[in-house]
């Protein structure tokens, strides 16, 4: 029993001694004890209003303590914590407050867990996330999606939409998906970059707080965007490579089948049928030799190659055709260069295909020179280089970087005349890759080309190709 319920009795006691006081006063000598009583009583009323007003400043301090451990709580102060006497009346209001506190701190320690977590995945997922909420404000956005849409703001969470990403087709999705509760993907690439593609998936929020928000999941799709294209365009270009053989295959056998005509136009017909024919089968083995050389089928026996050998080889070989077109094909190989690791058959069809180019785009009296780099640059330590220069057109500074493009040409006419399939130099930069080698271009226009190749020296790689790349 605590004090307070200890004095509870006194009072209806000391009422029950004034009425036993009042009634011995009509009795011989009882207004001696009558008066003894009432002593008594006036002790015990008394007493009890002492033990109240203990009790009630008892009573204030505790509600003045416990009033400031909730403001410790709202102020996030979990660790306070209420004690009281055990004789006091909010003893187990206090003992219960401090229950809740225990419980809250494990919730707020389990929540902070789930959310370093959360911003653990968000930082390491590869794809932009963007939360909005009801008035398209941004209340959470991971790093990803600051890289993708160039954020130089350093502050964005409270920013609206707009003011962060400067893109009207984005705002409209938005608006309508907040509208009409769906989902819309749209893509967005930078003013000065259209080659960087960001696919933007915009869903409405199923529960949002204070209204309807939305959710945005951005991923870059350069590479895809850019592979389409590539797609688009080697189907268009070998559709066009082929159109033109077989229109004019279908156009003379036609006639030949038709008309009656003399021996000679017949013979005639017949080698441009046969010339058209062969370079239509030239087209298919080389895009044949490509896609072996992609799925790495293509046979490839690595072995220590005598460059100076195989260029001595190579050069006699296009000296005719150089002659043929006026051209002075000259050879300044050094007969001791090192062996290089790599496929014989296939280093000599690298050779072939960039000396037909020198020669094929270099008018009548100018010179193909093959020669050896004076000096190896530091990107090809270990290498062996060997250089194709012309004197010819020359290409354009803006044709340099897609010249080892499928079908790409700089002077279409004249490749398309001399018979080329327009993959002569994508099939040499994949034979190269193969070898780990490299390949550089440098041209002025109107001056000429120059091709280099370097390849790894056998002898530093133990008969394999070389790892001396950058």
């Amino acid at each position: 029993m605590n004090r307070g319920q200890s004095n509870v009795w006194l009072i209806p006691a000391s009422l029950g001694l004034a009425t036993v006081a009042v009634l011995l006063l009509g009795v011989p000598r009882g207004p001696l004890l009558a008066a003894l009583l009432l002593l008594i009583s006036w002790v015990w009323t008394v007493r009890y209003l002492l033990a109240w007003r203990r009790g009630a400043r008892l009573l204030s301090e505790s509600v003045v303590q416990l009033e400031d451990t909730v403001d410790r709580w709202a102020s996030g102060d979990l660790q306070a914590r209420v004690y009281l006497d055990q004789d006091d009346p909010l003893d187990s209001l206090a003992h219960g407050m401090n229950r809740v506190a225990e419980v809250l701190m494990e919730r707020t320690h389990d929540l902070e867990q789930d959310k370093k977590q959360l911003e653990a995945i968000l930082t390491s997922m590869a794809n932009g996330i963007i939360i909005l909420n009801h008035g398209l404000t941004i209340t959470l956005i991971n790093r990803a999606a600051i890289e993708m849409f160039r954020v130089q703001e350093p502050t964005v969470t409270g920013r609206h939409l707009l003011e962060i990403i400067r893109d009207v087709k984005i705002d409209d999705a938005v608006h309508r998906v907040t509208r009409q509760f769906g989902t819309e993907t749209v893509h967005w690439s930078p003013p000065d970059n259209e080659g960087l593609v960001v696919e933007v998936t915009i869903a409405s929020l199923p529960e949002p707080v204070g209204g309807l928000g939305a959710v945005m999941v951005s991923r870059d799709v350069s590479l895809q965007s850019q592979l389409d294209r590539m797609r688009q365009d080697f189907v268009a270009n070998v559709s066009h490579e082929l159109q033109t053989p077989l229109t004019i295959i279908r156009g003379f056998t036609e006639t030949l089948l038709e008309e009656d005509i003399d021996r000679e136009t017949r013979e005639r017909f017949t080698r441009l049928i046969h010339e058209e024919g062969r370079r239509m089968s030239r087209l298919v083995d080389d895009l044949l030799t490509l896609s072996r050389m992609e799925h790495h089928s293509l046979p490839f026996q690595v072995e220590g190659v005598d460059l100076s050998v195989l260029l001595e080889s190579v050069v006699s070989r296009m000296v005719p055709r150089a002659e043929e077109a006026g051209l002075t094909l000259v050879s300044r190989i050094n007969t001791t260069l090192p062996l290089v690791s790599g496929d014989a058959d296939r280093l000599q069809e690298v050779f072939l295909n960039l000396i037909q180019n020198a020669v094929q785009y270099t008018p009548s009296g100018g010179t193909v020179t093959v020669s050896v780099p004076e000096q190896v640059p530091q990107r090809a330590p270990g290498m062996v280089g060997v250089s194709v220069e012309d004197t010819g057109i020359g290409i354009p500074a803006a044709d340099l970087p897609r010249i080892f493009e499928r079908f790409y040409r700089v002077d279409k006419a004249r490749s398309r005349a001399s018979g080329g399939t327009g993959l002569g130099l994508a099939i040499v930069k994949h034979i190269i890759e193969l070898h780990l080698g490299r390949i550089d271009v440098s041209s002025t226009v109107g001056q000429g080309t120059r091709f280099t190749v370097w390849l790894p020296q056998y002898e530093s790689q133990g008969g394999g190709p070389g790892d001396g790349l950058d």
